[in-house]
């Protein structure tokens, strides 16, 4: 939202709307709750139900690149009612869904496609505002990751009471109701700086800076999101693979809650800078075939650092972008968190078989400093800019 003088009871119902937008759109996350009741009532083995998480991400980033450029012209309660629209419709269709082909189109096209919708209105609304900027976006982006925390353990109570299609059927009815309170919350109007059809503004370029933050981002995020899928085999015994992803997620939240309205405190190119640092840490421990405490300690900080970077980015994003190209430019930023998560999981999984999760992360290592690299070039472009 771009701050025009707006009262700020104004600004902070819109804030409460782009909170609860993002919380609502975090089913996509919970997949892996669904995998034992899908294979079970479809016949379907995990590689098939692992591809439609696959589906889901890459419908995710096109959401959120295609949202945020909407989000730059119509107004986020129009956004956020498709992302409604979507979102129940999605979980309905894969309430009856008779197939695994079905679920691709139901959970992974709709269901992704409509909540990176939704998520890239929120970071818009967040993202445009004239002061606090790294606090709104830290407790938009923070409820994004509280919001999966939520719907996992929810879920699976709902499963084991009701079966898997009614346990969609009341997800569909309990986020539309919470996408429709954040539909009247969130602004009505479309930003006043770039309403449709005004050929004023000038198309969006990706400056120097914006190219090192979607290096840095994409280079930054792939340790953590290897990990996030193979918590148990890093911590050195699957017996605690649920306290690995509980640290993990733990973290995640505790980052992006801190990191937004610290970088408003020392500045954002320090909390980059200090985020680079910490993922160097985490990876150091797991490189040297850590396990038990150790190994878990460094999950905890692989989560922080990675969630410290959902906040940090597209607030590091605004600070080089005027607010009418911010949805726009956050969404081709965001693309490589994409490729990161769809690559990076997949290539930690086939090296370790070869060479050990020790070596897999001293090649991450050596991704940690290139993306630092990155951080670095951002910053002095950032520093020039100015």
């Amino acid at each position: 939202m771009a701050d025009t003088g707006a009262p700020t009871a104004n600004k902070r119902r819109a804030l409460t709307g782009a909170v609860l937008l993002d919380l609502a759109v975090s089913p996509l996350f919970a997949w892996d709750v669904f995998t034992d009741s899908l294979g079970t009532d479809l016949g379907a083995s995990d590689a098939l139900l692992a591809g439609v998480f696959s589906v889901g991400l890459a419908a995710f980033m096109l959401g959120v690149l295609i949202g945020g450029r909407a989000a730059d012209t119509f107004s986020p309660r129009r956004l956020a009612l498709l992302a409604l629209a979507g979102t129940v419709l999605g979980l309905l269709g894969s309430a009856v869904a008779s197939s695994v082909v079905v679920l691709f189109l139901t959970f992974g096209v709709l269901v992704g496609g409509s909540t990176g919708l939704g998520y890239a209105a929120a970071v818009r609304v967040a993202g445009t505002v004239a002061s606090g900027r790294g606090l709104a976006l830290g407790l938009v982006v923070s409820a994004y990751a509280a919001g999966t925390a939520v719907l996992a353990p929810l879920a699976s109570l709902l499963l084991a009471a009701l079966g898997r299609s009614w346990t969609f059927v009341v997800l569909a009815g309990a986020l539309g109701v919470l996408l429709a309170v954040a539909a009247t919350l969130v602004p009505g109007a479309a930003p006043t700086s770039r309403r449709p059809g005004d050929s004023s503004v000038r198309p969006t370029r990706l400056s120097g800076p914006v190219i090192a933050l979607w290096l840095a981002f994409g280079l930054g995020s792939a340790p953590a999101l290897a990990a996030f899928a193979q918590a148990g085999s890093l911590a050195g015994d699957m017996a605690v693979v649920t306290l690995a992803v509980v640290l993990l997620n733990i973290g995640n939240f505790a980052g992006r809650l801190i990191a937004g309205p610290l970088s408003d405190r020392i500045g954002r190119r320090a909390a980059l800078h200090a985020n680079s640092a910490l993922l160097v840490l985490a990876c150091t421990p797991l490189a040297l075939g850590a396990s038990g405490p150790l190994a878990l300690a460094a999950l905890l900080l692989l989560g922080t650092q990675y969630g410290a970077l959902s906040t940090l980015t597209p607030a590091a994003t605004s600070d080089v972008v005027p607010p009418e190209r911010f949805g726009t430019t956050y969404g081709l930023v965001f693309t490589s968190w994409g490729v990161a998560g769809l690559l990076a999981p997949v290539a930690a999984a086939t090296l370790a078989t070869a060479i050990g999760y020790g070596a897999v992360y001293s090649a991450f290592l050596v991704v940690a400093a290139l993306s630092w690299a990155s951080v670095g070039t951002y910053a002095r472009l950032a520093a020039s800019h100015e």
